[in-house]
């Protein structure tokens, strides 16, 4: 019974395996065909050109009257004639290669239905045979370490993406905060070099406040971010700030000296942004590696699980 019942398993695998290759190659030729439709459009204008070119040589134009009193008439029309049988080749030879493409397009849909069921049919398979296995004492043990041993190891790929998406938002609220940064320093330097007034003033507030709201998000989502970074038993220092009497001072007390210590504020604001993203950044490309790995090692214990179920022979 369990030897055809492994049969059955092991047939219903390779035809799993043939439709997930006839899918494959289903998106290949039709991503093929897509480009054969499009050179075959594109030939046909080429033609439709190059016969314009020829008829132009044959009819009673200025350009055929040019020719002939060059005498050059007869060459330049073997060249174009020549360029255009060029181009009807071309033609030619790609609708032959989407008549192909479609060809196997169709026995591909052929492999398809044939194959349509397999997955599910080896789902059912391997429930089966899984439920059989559980209820054998020895067979049911090691397949529970497996099971916790995927639990265990589908946390920590939780975790760590639940501290990767933390980490990004700090990122993106700091990325902000430079671009505020900047173009209030672009902004203050315009005035410096006397092209102030009170538009110059809002633009450069406005960019500055934008900047002090994203520092302030940023600040709020480091919290979330070593809180996560401590599941993971790791920590990260981060923290910046702008002085709410930046803002207070150059209006009311306007003036180079005063415009000097904005700028210079602005720039040591902007200098402490950018080392705080490269600090977050550094934890953020770790974490990236860490959830690759993770994910390549729980995908490794699915498979061993898989694989055990498979080959495990029943009495």
């Amino acid at each position: 019974m369990w030897e055809d019942f492994s049969q059955k398993l092991a047939d219903a695998k390779e035809r799993v395996h043939r439709l997930q290759k006839a899918q494959r190659r289903r998106e290949e030729l039709k991503k093929r065909q897509y480009a054969q439709e499009r050179a075959i459009v594109e030939y046909e204008l080429q033609l439709e050109a190059e016969q314009a070119d020829v008829d132009k040589l044959t009819g009673l134009t200025l350009t055929n009257l040019f020719h002939t009193v060059l005498r050059s008439k007869a060459e330049q029309l073997e060249l174009e004639r020549q360029q255009a049988l060029a181009a009807a080749l071309r033609l030619q030879e790609e609708k032959k290669k989407l008549e192909d493409t479609k060809a196997n397009l169709l026995q591909v849909g052929e492999m398809l239905a044939s194959c349509s069921t397999a997955e599910h049919d080896y789902k059912q398979l391997m429930a089966a045979k899984e439920s059989a296995l559980r209820s054998a004492p020895e067979s049911s043990l090691e397949l529970a370490a497996m099971e916790e041993q995927i639990a265990d190891q589908t946390v920590s790929v939780k975790e760590i993406q639940e501290a990767l998406t933390a980490g990004q938002r700090v990122m993106a609220s700091l990325e902000d905060a430079s671009n505020s940064l900047e173009k209030a320093e672009n902004w203050g330097k315009w005035d410096l070099w006397g092209g102030g007034g009170m538009i110059t003033h809002h633009a450069k507030h406005d960019h500055i406040d934008n900047a002090r709201n994203f520092i302030h998000q940023a600040n709020h989502q480091l919290l979330e971010f070593r809180d996560e970074l401590k599941d993971l038993e790791r920590t990260i220092h981060v923290e910046i700030d702008i002085s709410g009497t930046l803002k207070m001072a150059d209006f009311w007390f306007d003036g180079l000296i005063t415009d000097w210590i904005v700028q210079g504020r602005i720039q040591s604001s902007q200098e402490q942004t950018l080392q705080a993203i490269h600090n977050v950044r550094i934890v953020v490309n770790q974490l990236r590696s860490e959830r690759s790995a993770a994910e390549a090692a729980l995908s490794a214990l699915r498979n061993k699980r898989q694989t055990w179920i498979e080959e495990t022979k029943m009495d």
